[in-house]
């Protein structure tokens, strides 16, 4: 794959609409290795799900991104399991139900949750962990929204995930974009010095590679995008699957992690700005094999 490639989907899914503070640039590299460990890998696990407290449910952002991926991989081939919490349930499943796509979901508790990661590592037996959106815990043993808020006391700890698999010498994959979530602890200095709440939030779990987006849906679309163009064919879904993806989060009681409304926006951020960012995508992989139909990564 032509690096101009690679570049242009990781300027379009790392723009801080937001402001949050995590800058493009950051872990440069990461997101072409992490196409190559998805591309290689057969059997994977991508755990998903941020729980707003003041509604005790999943937000908009992260179920998108996880189910677009899902259905690529499974497209490609691969097995896939979608892990996530009770106040994301209904919104990974309305994601799945739009996309038509058959697989399997597990819930994590929140009482015996290492446990759970434990058994869900040995019985799967991932060759990959994928987490998109998906708090991690910080330094005190709490996990933290974007705000400071403890989520701790309900938020089931999905955290061994990502340490059982380095002790298993599992690649691990993380998409994030305010520094609170699994795998984010690579960056843990520019969080800290740079975001809002950043000591007192920051993850600690560690990716072996960290895509940061200014939404993390987005950094699982940006994913889709660059199989596609690995695979020379498109993976990306219409932006009529999108909004049908949205509308179903928000019937079954998603919210904005932002606004904590259910209304069909993801951060704060429109529903047209959100369609814009995956009809980019869209149009780079278009482009690419367009220009090469058997284009292949280097």
């Amino acid at each position: 794959m032509k690096q101009t490639y690679i570049d242009s989907i990781e300027s379009i899914i790392s723009v801080d609409m937001g402001c949050r503070g995590l800058g493009s640039g950051l872990k440069k590299g990461d997101f072409k290795l992490a196409l190559e460990e998805l591309n290689q890998a057969e059997r994977m696990i991508i755990v998903t799900g941020f729980c707003i407290k003041d509604t005790m449910t999943g937000e908009t952002d992260g179920p998108m991104g996880a189910v677009s991926l899902a259905v690529a991989l499974k497209k490609l081939g691969k097995e896939v399991l979608i892990i996530t919490d009770d106040y994301s349930y209904k919104l990974v499943t309305a994601c799945c139900e739009v996309m038509d796509i058959h697989v399997d979901i597990s819930l994590v508790p929140f009482e015996g949750a290492e446990f759970y990661c434990e058994k869900m590592m040995k019985d799967y037996a991932p060759d990959l962990v994928v987490a998109i959106e998906r708090p991690g815990r910080a330094a005190d043993g709490g996990c933290y929204s974007m705000r400071g808020e403890d989520l701790s006391s309900f938020v089931p700890n999905t955290d061994p995930l990502f340490s059982i698999a380095k002790r298993s010498g599992i690649k691990t994959i993380a998409v994030g974009d305010g520094g609170n979530e699994m795998g984010m602890g690579k960056i843990a200095e520019h969080i800290k010095e740079n975001i809002k709440h950043g000591e007192k939030i920051c993850a600690v779990s560690k990716a072996d590679y960290l895509i940061i987006a200014g939404v993390s849906n987005w950094g699982g679309h940006g994913i889709v995008a660059g199989l596609s163009i690995m695979n020379s064919k498109m993976l990306l879904h219409h932006v009529d699957k999108e909004i049908a993806m949205l509308e179903g989060m928000v019937n079954v009681g998603g919210v904005d992690g932002c606004s904590k409304t259910s209304v069909c926006t993801v951060d704060g951020l429109s529903l047209e700005v959100n369609l814009s960012i995956l009809e980019k995508l869209r149009e780079i992989v278009s482009e690419a094999l367009l220009d090469h139909p058997t284009l292949a990564m280097g």
